[in-house]
């Protein structure tokens, strides 16, 4: 729903654009990546 995205196996949900936890059992926050798509090809700045 919307930005969050949960584990089907855990429950523990995730903003998958800030990488913020949003839901139990979760508690760290998921680092995240810029990204962008260029003729086909992601490049990811690590």
């Amino acid at each position: 729903m919307d930005d969050i995205i949960e584990c089907p196996k855990h429950n523990g949900r995730f903003n998958y654009k800030t990488g913020e936890a949003k839901g139990a059992p979760v508690c760290v926050n998921l680092r995240t990546y810029p990204v962008k798509v260029e003729g086909g090809a992601v490049f990811i700045e690590m």
